[in-house]
């Protein structure tokens, strides 16, 4: 198609500006002039761009945008490479072409998100969850309540398909998370000589800020819409985490076999605990050895990550483990060991005896089993039996920190979150994980204060009441 040509079809979809319109026109130009004609309609006909990662950022090459310190007619191969994009901060290379229709489209989102072009958006949770949202697009809905209810995007039947956020099967046992959470509230107690409360604490001997340790997620590939590498990912949670004061976990994706989780951690002193799935024995003893290289703070095994459908989906083995395993892989290192994905005291009491230093009261996120209890129906029962024998550690749709306070209420010694940091890790990178970290802590001296507790050893379940489904309330 030659360029007259070329120029009707664009002609038709897309309004000229007048002074385009009368350069085509003009007979004495005519479009058959040769390469000086072409390159000067190039030189008129400007571009419209998106950036691919986050989806949001759009840019008009004749305008330009001032919040990217990007001037009027700057054409895409005149932006320095040191250029970042306002939303992601991620690089030019991922600016692409889009059309004028989806130009339009896009700039009235991002305008209706960042209404002032003139200044550059306040970088809060909620922006850093709006790039999650758009990183997600049909996995998740990155909903203000993130409950596990039914009707979410992430939940229903998957038939053999990843899970990306959501539960398996029905996903029951995720929404049970957070309903057996709901059942319990909170106490206010207000009549007390004011203190402000001590958050700090330890987990295996070291210091946090807070009682809240950000749990191990991965699967950015299969789960995530491979919206950043995994080795990004595992940083924005474990640096994240250790900004906060706090440990973060990095989790063991079937799509990296080479778990870059245990580098990371390596790279920042070996502040964070790796976790893997449980794999043959043989493989473990070898992922244990390379931890003890990288000095980290201990070694986890997802035990219920058995369960795992992208394992399976990969066609990767996955093993249950007999209580001789558990005791090899303790007796194997120096480092402490975790056991995650406890649900019951039986099995709690065979990680007591293996010799593990903690247990992980967890189902997963739900994403392993439906039709499941909630952490929160099984962790008082956990502690009422093993309490001061074994560190305890609980998640499930912790979301705020008036969550992490029932959790500890109910017994746990730290609480865990999952899915909003894993948000923030994607969107924002170990700044935005660290920022949701301290917005948790907030909430968490809020919850303490209104309960009257001014120090973790004062919270307990007289702060708590259990609601039945019937609606009555009882003191715990």
């Amino acid at each position: 198609m030659g360029l007259k040509q070329r120029f009707k079809v664009f002609q038709s979809v897309v309004l000229l500006p007048a002074e385009l319109q009368k350069f085509f026109r003009n007979d004495k130009l005519g479009i058959n002039q040769g390469t000086a004609t072409q390159n000067q309609f190039c030189s008129v006909l400007l571009l419209k761009f998106m950036c691919g990662f986050c989806r949001s950022f759009t840019f008009d090459d004749e305008k330009g945008d001032l919040v990217a310190e990007l001037p009027p007619r700057m054409k895409l191969e005149g932006i320095p490479q040191t250029w970042r994009c306002p939303v992601c901060g991620h690089w030019k290379g991922n600016l692409k072409e889009i059309s004028e229709q989806e130009f339009i489209s896009a700039r009235e989102n991002y305008e209706r998100t960042y209404p002032s072009t003139n200044e550059k958006p306040l970088k809060d949770i909620s922006y850093y969850r709006d790039i999650a949202r758009k990183q997600l697009s049909r996995i998740c809905a990155v909903n203000k309540v993130c409950d596990g209810d039914a009707d979410r995007l992430c939940q229903g039947m998957k038939y053999g398909k990843p899970i990306g956020f959501g539960g398996a099967g029905q996903g029951k046992t995720w929404s049970a998370n957070f309903q057996a959470l709901s059942r319990y509230t909170l106490k206010m107690q207000v009549i007390k000589k004011h203190r402000e409360p001590n958050l700090e604490t330890t987990f295996l001997g070291n210091h946090i800020s807070l009682p809240v340790l950000a749990t191990s997620i991965s699967g950015t590939l299969i789960s995530m819409n491979s919206a950043l590498s995994e080795e990004e990912f595992q940083r924005g949670m474990v640096e994240g985490a250790k900004q906060a004061g706090t440990i973060g976990l990095s989790g063991n994706t079937v799509d990296v076999p080479d778990h870059p989780g245990v580098d990371v951690i390596g790279g920042i002193g070996g502040w964070g605990i790796p976790v893997f799935k449980p794999q043959s024995q043989e493989r473990l003893l070898n992922l244990f050895k390379r931890c003890e290289n990288a000095d980290v703070l201990a070694i986890g095994v997802d035990l219920d990550g058995y369960g795992s459908t992208n394992w399976a989906l990969r066609g990767k083995p996955l093993y249950r483990k007999s209580e001789s395993d558990l005791k090899e892989l303790v007796d194997a290192t120096e480092k402490p060991v975790i056991f995650k994905g406890i649900m019951n005291v039986e099995d709690a009491g065979k990680v007591a005896d293996s010799g593990a230093k903690a247990l992980d009261v967890s189902n997963h996120g739900g994403r392993v089993m439906d039709c499941g209890k909630g952490v929160a129906e099984v962790l008082p029962e956990i502690v009422d039996k093993f309490k001061g024998k074994i560190t305890i550690m609980a998640d499930g749709a912790v979301r705020t920190g008036f969550d992490v306070l029932k959790l500890l209420a109910l017994g746990a010694d730290v609480a865990l979150i999952g899915r909003p940091l894993a948000w923030m890790s994607l969107a924002g990178g170990p700044e935005a994980v660290a920022m949701y970290i301290n917005y948790v802590k907030s909430d968490l001296r809020m919850a303490m204060v209104m309960t009257s507790c001014d120090s973790l050893s004062e919270v307990n379940r007289n702060i708590l009441f259990f609601s039945e489904k019937d609606g009555k309330r009882y003191d715990s």
